[in-house]
């Protein structure tokens, strides 16, 4: 009786141990995953410092709140991450270079956030310094992605950026991969690109996930990319199509600013607006070495309750930086009218043809970036959110012919001449942004080339002061009380 006891315990202890050990392959590094595995993977793109809440803009601190609740009840199923262009875009994150933003990512959980184009819009080195080790700075538990971006004419990544990173979630290894738009670099100020590129994507996301998959034994690959997906470059197409060795399980895409999931076989693809109007949730499924069920959405404000409260922690980080420009937020003049970033694009334009004596002046369409609803209060903040690149003036003497190709292509403009003719010559003013960008031909074809002291934020703040002093209300329409700008100067405490 002993004997069959003791045969019958060596057996039970066999298996047992079999089953501890075994994995894709049977050894004890890779488990086979029995039971089905749910990941949810929260992704905000495009967050532009909106930190507070505003028309059409969650704010972090119900944001955060929604998934700080996520990760305290799941934290083995909940992955969290960032499109890129995360820090720029409003007053409250430009005036501390992104710090505060930063500072709330690593607050709410972000595991990672790619790099984007306006990541590099006061020179790249003023983000990637909260993330290389620099001892005078806060510096992020989260990691910044780009593996596709170079120093000109090198393969080495700038110092702070990582290619990808790989984290654990409920015994799975999860490798994310990160990646920039191939051809952003144009929609960067050339100064601020000049000496790095972006190379293609794809052939650099398959060989990263070949690698993954292969030597670092990954169950789940992302790829995290400042990229619409869907444009002349179609990554996500091609992503799709990569060899099972090299497989993508989802696609998180960023950069134009739309609402949209899609599922190309079992890999979802999404993108969640911007500013904080969304949060996407991609769900997978793993179960046996494989993906076996996913699914991608965009939630808004109403699509849970815990969105319409604030997190008390966050909010509190928010208020000790909100105390130091605190008085950047008072209102100075209500909008007459509802006032659309076209008008405001052309105020723009008139603005600086007055303030520099220019024939014509020009504002591009993607420099203006909000409007204003009739009624609302127009401050110093909100006037930065419509102008918020700090992009500066620039005035040259430019050939007609020249004059003519960027009234072609640039809708915004003011003039104070009837006419342009392609055989003479003409004084623009227009910010350094249009000025610089190579397919305009201007850098080398225009005579008496000024970059004048003078942001176009401070060109409107100083037409919104003036307007104060004489009208009750804030309108285009109104005439332009400012002179030339060398007769004055802004010297409010602004970023």
């Amino acid at each position: 009786m002993r004997r069959i006891w003791l045969i019958t315990f060596v057996f039970l202890f066999s298996f047992v141990l079999s089953a501890c050990t075994s994995d894709k392959n049977g050894t004890e590094d890779n488990p086979v995953f029995e039971e089905p595995i749910e990941l949810n993977i929260y992704f905000l793109n495009d967050l532009h410092g909106a930190l507070l809440e505003g028309d059409g803009e969650m704010g972090m601190a119900r944001i955060g709140n929604f998934l700080l609740s996520e990760k305290v009840s799941r934290p083995e199923k909940t992955i969290i991450l960032g499109g890129g262009d995360m820090v720029q875009g409003t007053l409250f994150s430009n005036y501390f270079h992104g710090e505060n933003t930063t500072r709330i990512m690593d607050e709410v959980g972000f595991d990672a956030t790619a790099l984007g184009n306006h990541e590099f819009d006061w020179g790249l080195d003023q983000v990637t310094r909260y993330y290389d080790g620099s001892e005078d700075v806060y510096q992020a538990s989260h990691k910044l992605l780009g593996a596709n971006v170079f120093y000109k004419g090198t393969e080495t990544i700038p110092s702070g950026i990582e290619p990808y990173i790989i984290i654990e979630r409920s015994g799975l290894s999860i490798g994310i991969i990160g990646t920039i738009g191939y051809g952003l670099e144009s929609s960067i100020l050339a100064p601020m690109v000049a000496d790095y590129e972006f190379a293609a994507p794809t052939p650099i996301v398959e060989d990263y996930a070949r690698m993954l998959r292969s030597e670092k034994d990954v169950d789940v690959v992302l790829l995290l990319t400042h990229d619409v997906g869907s444009n002349f470059y179609n990554l996500n197409h091609k992503v799709s199509q990569l060899p099972d060795d090299a497989k993508i399980d989802a696609v998180f895409n960023g950069h134009s600013h739309r609402t949209e999931t899609e599922m190309r076989g079992m890999m979802p693809t999404i993108m969640s607006g911007s500013s904080g109007s969304h949060i996407g949730l991609v769900k997978l499924v793993y179960e046996a070495g494989a993906i076996i069920d996913a699914s991608a959405e965009n939630l808004g404000p109403e699509a849970d309750f815990r969105l319409t409260e604030g997190h008390g922690g966050i909010q509190a980080i928010m208020d000790e930086y909100m105390l130091e420009i605190e008085h950047l937020y008072e209102p100075v003049l209500p909008a007459a009218r509802s006032i659309s970033r076209t008008d405001l694009s052309e105020w723009m334009s008139t603005l600086m043809l007055i303030a520099t004596g220019a024939d014509i002046a020009f504002q591009n369409s993607g420099g203006t970036r909000d409007s204003f609803y009739h009624g609302e209060q127009v401050s110093i903040a909100r006037l930065y959110d419509v102008f918020p690149f700090d992009n500066t003036v620039v005035r040259a003497d430019v050939p007609g012919h020249l004059v003519l190709n960027l009234m072609d292509g640039n809708p915004h403009y003011a003039m104070n001449v009837d006419a342009i003719d392609a055989n003479e010559t003409y004084t623009i003013a227009t910010n350094n942004y249009i000025f610089l960008r190579e397919s305009n031909n201007l850098v080398a074809n225009s005579t008496n080339i000024e970059f004048l002291d003078l942001e176009m934020f401070d060109l409107a703040i100083e037409a919104l002061l003036q307007m104060a002093d004489v009208y009750e209300a804030f309108s285009t329409d109104h005439p332009i009380l400012i002179g030339p700008y060398e007769t004055w100067h802004y010297e409010e405490d602004t970023p």
